[in-house]
C-alpha cells in the first residue's frame, strides 16, 4: 500500500502543488511508510530499524520519485 500511496503523494506534489506539503506528509507519513520496515529488514539488512529510520527512508524514496519527474 505504501509505495501506491508514494507514487500518489508525488503525483500531488509535482501537479498539485500543495500549500503546506510538509504537513501534508507529516499526517499521511504511517500511511506513506507502512511497508517499509518490512524493506529496512529485508532489503537493506538493517535487523531492527528504528521508526526514524522508517520515516526517513520514506522520505529518501519520495525524493528518488521526484527527481525522476
Amino acid at each position: 500500500m505504501g509505495s501506491h500511496l508514494h507514487r500518489l503523494f508525488v503525483i500531488i506534489l509535482v501537479h498539485g502543488a500543495p500549500v503546506h506539503p510538509n504537513h501534508l506528509r507529516e499526517a499521511s507519513r504511517d500511511h506513506l511508510c507502512d511497508d517499509l520496515h518490512h524493506q529496512l529488514i529485508h532489503h537493506l539488512a538493517i535487523p531492527q530499524p528504528t521508526q526514524e529510520q522508517v520515516y526517513d527512508y520514506g522520505l529518501y524514496l519520495i525524493g528518488q520519485a521526484l527527481h525522476r519527474h
